[in-house]
């Protein structure tokens, strides 16, 4: 997946990494399942399972119940409770609330299984591109005017500018007309951005360097040693070309704790 990914996609990628790893992601977790009746580590999927990943509202083979004691649907609660951690997120992706979504299932991240979701994440993630007539009756006897509202507030809350484009519009005219209009774009950022979420990919990084994340994962796996013992396992394990001093290493326990407290 890194391989194809814009700047954006990059930014937004990382965040997720990284709330994933943090303490209230993974108390959010247990507190879900122990509202659904679940094991502490989830429960083991079938291949049944696995084959219908995609379909988000079917009840796993193992669920230990198939309804709650207030006679609500499991599944119901489940997408309740994920939309709550997802809100948290710099973006709304039904790419990420599926992967949380069998993490607290099954205890892993199906990245791989997901691929049919990912091309969504593709499509949506800093901008969202769409027909914008799509869903209009034009003569639909069948058309819901108050789920076609819903519908669009949904969107409208996720991707509260909108830039409309005209259908000869060259890829040059409306690159001009982004650069030339960036002012007003920004002012209207400026007003609809929520200052009250957590993870924000405003200023995040593309990408970590992976040989330093998976030290500092060590480090703070093994951050209950004296410092010197943990300065000697980085060595033996990285190499003395990539070890760091005692005070390096706390630092990195340090900032690791606020993170991941976060």
């Amino acid at each position: 997946m890194e391989d194809n990914l814009t700047r954006g996609e990059k930014k937004i990628l990382l965040q997720f990494e990284r709330f994933i790893e943090t303490n209230t992601f993974r108390q959010e977790v247990e507190r879900i399942r122990s509202l659904l009746k679940l094991p502490v580590n989830g429960i083991e999927p079938t291949e049944k399972d696995l084959k219908n990943l995609s379909n988000r509202f079917r009840i796993p083979d193992n669920f230990p119940i198939k309804k709650l004691n207030n006679n609500e649907h499991p599944i119901r609660i489940l997408n309740v409770e994920i939309r709550k951690i997802i809100n948290s997120l710099p973006i709304d992706s039904i790419y990420f609330s599926s992967l949380v979504r069998y993490y607290i299932l099954f205890n892993k991240f199906f990245y791989d299984e997901l691929k049919n979701f990912e091309s969504r994440f593709h499509s949506e993630n800093v901008c969202e591109l769409e027909d914008a007539q799509e869903g209009l009756p034009d003569g639909d006897p069948y058309f819901n005017i108050r789920a076609y509202l819903e519908m669009m507030e949904t969107k409208l809350g996720r991707y509260p500018i909108a830039l409309r484009i005209h259908p000869e519009a060259s890829q040059r005219d409306i690159v001009e007309y982004i650069k030339k209009h960036w002012p007003e774009i920004k002012f209207y950022q400026d007003r609809h951005v929520d200052k009250n979420k957590k993870a924000s990919f405003k200023n995040s990084k593309t990408k970590e360097n992976p040989w330093k994340k998976e030290r500092r994962d060590f480090i703070y796996k093994n951050r209950h040693l004296p410092l010197k013992e943990i300065m000697h396992l980085v060595t033996v394990k990285f190499g003395s070309a990539r070890n760091i001093d005692c005070g390096h290493i706390g630092k990195i326990i340090s900032l690791e704790n606020k993170r991941r407290k976060a």
